[in-house]
């Protein structure tokens, strides 16, 4: 009896070790692919020149820092961000995410885009790279906090 006790007891120790993890695992899967979902929403709003709908993917606090240009919140992107997607339409755009790692509330989105946009009348194609920090909501939904870019030059 107490020789089975212990040959069972390995197998009772892997299972409260892995069973927790493999829920955890499931759990990042999930968080993943809303984050993707995140990207495809961000580019089919931009192509839209859905300025609201593409709001609405930043969190409260969201910071952007775009290249060549001072940091900008939340607030001036409400502000810009209409201007922008009637001067520069954007006709076509695919956001990759390449890396997302998982921590908790936080994640990190780092990846490439490819877009055509108008510019002074001619479709200008445009690809570069992106590392996005993404937080947590309260409901569980997942939206950008902090996000920088730069283009891979034309």
């Amino acid at each position: 009896m107490i020789r089975r006790m212990f040959l069972s007891l390995p197998v009772v120790l892997l299972a409260i070790v892995l069973v927790p993890n493999m829920a955890g695992t499931a759990r990042a899967a999930d968080d993943e692919a809303a984050i993707g979902a995140l990207w495809e929403a961000f580019s089919a709003a931009t192509v839209a020149g859905d300025a609201e709908a593409w709001l609405a993917l930043w969190d409260d606090e969201a910071i952007q820092m775009p290249p060549g240009e001072p940091a900008r919140d939340k607030a001036e992107l409400a502000a810009t961000a209409p201007e922008i997607f009637a001067a520069y339409p954007v006709k076509a755009m695919a956001s990759k995410p390449e890396e997302t790692v998982v921590a908790g509330d936080w994640a990190y989105s780092r990846g490439s885009f490819d877009m055509v946009q108008v510019m002074q009348g001619k479709d200008v194609r445009l690809t570069g790279k992106f590392l996005t920090i993404l937080k947590r909501q309260d409901d569980g939904s997942w939206k950008i906090y902090r996000d920088m870019f730069n283009s891979n030059g034309r």
